[in-house]
């Protein structure tokens, strides 16, 4: 669910800074919040970044391969970690919501005088919200030089993407979409009614409920849903797989990519639920994509999914806050996290300081860093994150 409040003030009055990298080489940049830092095997504690660039090279987890069949799990134990929610989400979510889009129509785009650097290898990019808010949008390139995105964040977000995009080749060959909220779906919504002409898209993966179901369980976000619908239903027939489902393929070149759940359509925090998650597979690290899957469809999707959900890297569930439980990160058992998560949201703060929200990003955190001791966790707070995958 797309919740928060934007910090524009502070994303305006970022300047271009100049820093030391950890090889103690001055880097300078003079984009809009354009601080850069090379990272190498471990950031510099406390260093702010546009664009963090990390070298994953651990070998592979012994034994895992794609045959690997699902094991059977028991059940969570949905009542012991039910009982920590002492908050009414719904209702947060909605103030949020309503305080983070009146903040995306606020922001400005201007991505024209952006200088976006190209990938090589095979390699991912998270990119950073552009108005401050929570969102998820990463660009993965092949060997050869293909792209896969993952969502692609809000409608203000767009024009960013297609900066990337555009510095990568100009040809999306598979956009993948875990579910139809505005912090996931708008940027692509932005780019298929107004900026069609500026790149190529070969191809759009998607699994959607018909829109009277948005309308019966989350009326607030049924708009973007009939907008994106709209747009998609403009496309050829041949540019959409709208009907994706558990161990769905995709080939593109090395990547080899996943569907690990079918549509789930449950009565708990029904459209985050409903997101479909991706296995990325580069052949050396796998990356696991978890949209905004929550806590009901976290524990259908470890039960259902066994060992073949082990991965390296994860994108943190919904944010990192209020998303799937311990127990589905200890069955992933990765050893990096990307948390599409802004500052105040990383600090679970509702304006009160930290820690005086009523998220769950601290307590996740805490998962990560201390039960599953994780070796990295990278946050777009700091910027762009960069992965070298091969």
């Amino acid at each position: 669910m797309f919740i928060g409040k934007s910090i524009l003030a502070s994303f305006m009055l970022s300047t271009a800074m100049m820093v030391s990298s950890p090889e103690g080489t001055e880097i300078s940049d003079s984009r809009i919040n354009a601080t850069v830092l090379v990272v190498s095997e471990k950031p510099e504690e406390g260093a702010v970044s546009h664009t963090q660039e990390a070298s994953v090279t651990e070998p592979a987890k012994a034994g895992e391969t794609e045959s690997s069949q699902p094991k059977e799990q028991e059940p969570e134990s949905v009542q012991t970690e039910e009982d920590n929610r002492d908050m009414d989400i719904e209702e947060a979510e909605t103030q949020e919501e309503q305080e983070t889009s009146q903040d995306q129509e606020d922001v400005k785009e201007d991505s024209g005088d952006l200088s976006v650097s190209p990938m090589t290898g095979t390699a991912m990019t998270m990119l950073s919200s552009q108005g401050g808010a929570q969102m998820l949008s990463s660009v993965i390139r092949s060997n050869n030089g293909s792209l896969v995105i993952v969502d692609g964040g809000w409608e203000a977000d767009g024009g960013y993407l297609v900066e990337h995009i555009k510095a990568n080749g100009g040809v999306v060959d598979a956009w993948l979409i875990t579910h139809p909220h505005s912090d996931h779906v708008g940027a692509l919504y932005d780019i298929l009614k107004n900026r069609s002409d500026e790149i190529e898209i070969n191809r759009i993966y998607y699994s959607f409920a018909p829109v009277s179901w948005y309308e019966e369980v989350s009326p607030k976000d049924v708009n973007m849903v009939r907008n994106l619908v709209e747009e998609l239903d403009k496309l050829p027939e041949d540019k959409l797989r709208g009907d994706i489902g558990k161990d769905y393929k995709i080939m593109v070149d090395n990547l080899r990519i996943t569907a690990m759940n079918d549509r789930y359509q449950l009565e708990t925090d029904p459209v985050n639920n409903s997101s479909i998650t991706y296995m990325v597979d580069t052949g050396k690290k796998k990356v696991l994509f978890l949209g905004d899957m929550s806590y009901d469809g976290g524990a259908r999707l470890a039960r259902e999914s066994g060992d073949s959900l082990k991965a390296d890297i994860v994108q943190m569930a919904h944010h990192g806050q209020n998303g799937v439980g311990k127990s589905v990160y200890q069955s992933i058992a990765p050893k990096i996290c990307l948390w599409p998560t802004p500052q105040w949201l990383w600090d679970n703060d509702n304006g009160g300081g930290y820690n005086s929200g009523s998220w769950r990003t601290i307590e996740t955190r805490s998962w990560m860093e201390q039960t599953l001791k994780v070796d990295k966790s990278y946050c777009i707070k700091d910027g762009d994150i960069v992965l070298q995958l091969d």
